[in-house]
């Protein structure tokens, strides 16, 4: 009976854990959504043309350093620093970087590369919406480019099934 007793706090332990654990990882994977204002903010910037049309991997080169980011915000305030970002991570708090995921564009044009590293990331994570915003800036882009003198081809994007943003 003694053996009993000293099981009965272990189990209770280790189901506590298995049942807590997957929740946590659920409720963290789930706290960023989509920033609408910053996916009609990119389709504007494609429609007036304020686009780079760059390779697949050379976001890492392109995307804004630390420095420009802080200097964006001390210039524009977080408000226009959000409309860089497609996700919007709920558990930071507003006026804050850590608040703003994904982002798109140099603070001055959406980068091609960008919106792909923002796609690939989304869908590795989970992240529908954000992938299926991605996917549909991209084909506009894609279109643009197409109805150009000289275009190359497009690039095949394919959407998460399941999601339809609009």
């Amino acid at each position: 009976m003694k053996n009993r007793i000293r099981l009965v706090p272990a189990i209770l332990f280790l189901a506590g854990i298995l049942i807590l654990c997957p929740a946590f990882s659920f409720a963290q994977s789930r706290t960023i959504r989509l920033n609408e204002t910053a996916f009609a903010y990119a389709e504007e910037l494609i429609v007036q043309g304020r686009v780079v049309i760059d390779k697949k991997n050379a976001w890492r080169d392109h995307h804004p350093m630390a420095e420009d980011e802080n200097e964006f915000i001390r210039a524009h305030g977080f408000a226009q620093y959000s409309k860089w970002h497609l996700g919007i991570d709920e558990t930071h708090a507003e006026g804050t970087k850590a608040r703003y995921k994904f982002p798109f564009g140099d603070f001055k044009n959406v980068h091609r590369c960008g919106l792909l590293a923002v796609k690939s990331r989304a869908h590795q994570f989970g992240y529908a919406d954000i992938e299926k915003a991605a996917i549909q800036l991209i084909e506009i882009i894609n279109s643009k480019k197409e109805n150009q003198p000289g275009a190359e081809h497009r690039l095949p994007v394919s959407a998460p099934s399941g999601v339809n943003l609009r």
